[in-house]
Parts: C-alpha cells; sequence; structure tokens
C-alpha cells in the first residue's frame, strides 16, 4: 500500500469548510427545534464513528430521518420529503464518491443540484468528490450514508430542508484507507421537484 497523496488543500490538518449559496435562490431557512418535534426515531451510531460491524452488506443503503420539523407536516408529507430529498443526494454519492475509479467526469453527481450550485461544484471536485485521488483508487464502497433533516414547513407544505449528512467509505488501489465526508445541504423546491441550491460540505477525512 502506497501513502496517501491527496491535493494540497486535503493534505492539511485544518478542515476547509466551502460554503456556497449557489443561483438566485434566496431561500431563508428558518429551522429552529422549538416545537418541531419530528416524532422519527433518530437515535443510532454517532456520526463521528465508523460502522460498528467489522463486515458490512455489499451494498449501504441512505438512512434519511427527521430531525426537526413543523406540527402541521403530516405523515404522506413527511414520507414524500424523505423519499424526495434522499433521491437528489443519492446521486451525489454515488457519482462523486463511490464506484469504480478512475474517473474524470463528475457530471452526473450533481443533476440533483440547481444550475448554479452545479456550475460551482464543479470548480470544488476536489471537496465534493473524490477526484483528487481518483487515480489512486480502484473503488470506493460506502460503509455508512446517514442523512438528518430539518425540514422548514409553512401551512403544512414543505418549502425547504437543511440535510446534515454523514458520508463513510473505504477505497482499494494504491490507497486503501477509510474516509468520511459530513456537512450540509442547502434543498429547496424548484418547479415542484427538491432541489440542492447549497451547501457547507467539510474535507474528506481519514479515520
Amino acid at each position: 500500500m502506497t501513502p496517501v497523496t491527496h491535493a494540497p488543500a486535503r493534505s492539511v490538518l485544518v478542515r476547509w469548510r466551502l460554503a456556497v449559496l449557489a443561483g438566485s435562490m434566496g431561500l431563508v431557512l428558518a429551522l429552529g427545534a422549538a416545537g418541531c418535534d419530528s416524532g422519527d426515531d433518530i437515535a443510532g451510531t454517532e456520526d463521528d464513528s465508523p460502522s460498528d460491524h467489522g463486515t458490512d452488506p455489499p451494498e449501504v443503503t441512505t438512512v434519511t430521518t427527521l430531525q426537526n420539523v413543523g406540527k402541521k407536516l403530516d405523515l404522506e408529507h413527511r414520507t414524500r420529503v424523505k423519499v424526495g430529498i434522499t433521491e437528489v443526494i443519492d446521486p451525489w454519492f454515488d457519482e462523486a464518491f463511490l464506484g469504480d475509479f478512475p474517473r474524470d467526469d463528475y457530471a452526473d453527481a450533481f443533476v440533483g443540484f440547481t444550475e448554479g450550485a452545479a456550475a460551482d461544484a464543479e470548480g470544488a471536485l476536489d471537496i465534493l468528490s473524490n477526484q483528487s485521488i481518483a487515480d489512486q483508487i480502484d473503488s470506493a464502497t460506502a460503509t455508512k450514508r446517514r442523512v438528518r433533516l430539518d425540514v422548514f414547513a409553512f401551512d403544512g407544505h414543505p418549502r425547504g430542508a437543511t440535510a446534515h449528512f454523514v458520508l463513510i467509505f473505504t477505497t482499494s488501489g494504491d490507497v486503501a484507507e477509510t474516509l468520511r465526508v459530513r456537512g450540509n445541504l442547502y434543498v429547496a423546491k424548484d418547479k415542484g421537484e427538491w432541489k440542492i441550491f447549497g451547501y457547507d460540505v467539510d474535507q474528506a477525512e481519514q479515520l
């Protein structure tokens, strides 16, 4: 196994937090915890620790729960929110960080982003993908995919959300390691579809 070689920005010990609000969406998600108990079970392993089991199933699916949500959001809307937002986050997980490598095209990773956010993301691939180690690994496999949602709802209808995520994965190839990516994605309805319009993502860190 050869030493890990990251891009210079990834090799520093101080975390680089990249915050982007892309496009023209001026949405403010005022998500206070008071009066917003979701009723979902959000207990589980801490985001700071890898999976409890030494051997994980071949495929790990994304576990999405509602952390804070307006009381007027009924069960049907809660389910639709979780499914809809997971469907825009999963392509980013899969096409940016997981699967077979090397690769040099990450356009499919940002299909769930607004046009402006996707354009910004293409300029930040060292943070938002495995680009900096793509030529040193053969594959990356998820061991944990976790999303917790703070949902902003008005009059019983979900308008936006902050998705707090953690993705843990192992790589094989010249570089074999376990990495964790975590942060926040800012999501809103765009022409009836959920879209990621902003993000605050930590640089991947080795576990």
